[in-house]
């Protein structure tokens, strides 16, 4: 009977300290989260008045104050939640034994937060820019930065997210300037300046009638329309010439720009009976089987 009285007793809540504490949970975490409403609001309405600095970058330190913002507020609601039960001196005392038992989990995360903190202010890509990681051949847009991962958004419209630590290599199309750069490989039996004629007018076409998706300076000039690069290479296939053409274009149009490039020159050649370096290779390759045979 005295060890059930003793167990009843064990078990008795103060209800009073249940509803301080639970009240104190709430005010912590409702304080917590209107303060970075406030941080975000202001800033973003700050970025959308302001023109200090370009719209990618503003988007970028938003990304970074939105995912940092999160992980504090987490942070300090779990400090608010185990404060009445720990002492927090205890915690810091027992840090160096935990943080060695700790460490060795951690230290992935550790690695994606030091990547992340260089990556970020070393400024090797921004929100919006198109990279290819890691030498992937399909490459994608930035969408969110963190300290720990990174977000891009792939050409087939899957999300890959790739922890900081394990971004080896960046290619990033957006360093400054967006150029758009397509080529067309031609037989050896064609003319060069035919080649070169026809892709000039392919470069008037896309300036007179997709002038938009073009980049101007301070002034409204064009920095770089669509031109002729020429002859290219003569040893990047041994099946033909590589002509290409060139142009600078602003940012968000990039993806846009290049496919209407690529499909003009593509009907360009066709209409002009152009022959290309994959016909050749075909009729080179239906030759060797006859042979064979």
């Amino acid at each position: 009977m005295e060890f059930l009285n003793r167990l009843q007793n064990s078990m008795d809540i103060d209800w009073s300290q249940l509803k301080s504490y639970s009240l104190s949970i709430i005010y912590t975490a409702i304080i917590t989260y209107a303060l970075i409403y406030l941080v975000r609001f202001i800033l973003h309405h700050f970025f959308k008045h302001t023109n200090f600095l370009s719209e990618k970058k503003e988007q970028t330190i938003e990304s970074i104050v939105r995912n940092t913002s999160t992980y504090l507020g987490f942070f300090i609601i779990i400090l608010a939640m185990i404060k009445p039960f720990v002492d927090i001196k205890n915690i810091l005392v027992a840090g160096g034994v935990v943080g060695i038992v700790v460490g060795l989990g951690a230290q992935k995360i550790m690695t994606d937060l030091l990547a992340g903190f260089f990556m970020i202010f070393e400024k090797q890509f921004q929100r919006g820019d198109f990279v290819h990681v890691n030498g992937e051949i399909d490459g994608g847009t930035v969408e969110e930065i963190g300290f720990r991962v990174v977000k891009i958004r792939l050409l087939n419209g899957k999300l890959m997210i790739v922890p900081n630590g394990e971004i080896r290599k960046v290619e990033n199309g957006n360093v400054e300037r967006r150029r758009v750069f397509e080529s067309v490989i031609v037989s050896f039996k064609e003319n060069p300046a035919q080649i070169e004629g026809l892709l000039g007018e392919v470069c008037d076409e896309l300036n007179e009638k997709h002038s938009v998706y073009l980049k101007r300076d301070i002034d409204g000039e064009y920095l770089e329309p669509y031109q002729v690069h020429g002859l290219s290479s003569l040893d990047s296939s041994p099946y033909g010439y590589r002509f290409s053409i060139k142009a600078t274009v602003n940012d968000e149009f990039y993806m846009e720009a290049a496919q209407i490039a690529k499909k003009i020159i593509a009907q360009k050649m066709y209409d002009h009976h152009i022959s290309l370096a994959a016909q050749q290779f075909a009729v080179q390759d239906r030759q060797k089987d006859y042979i064979e045979q």
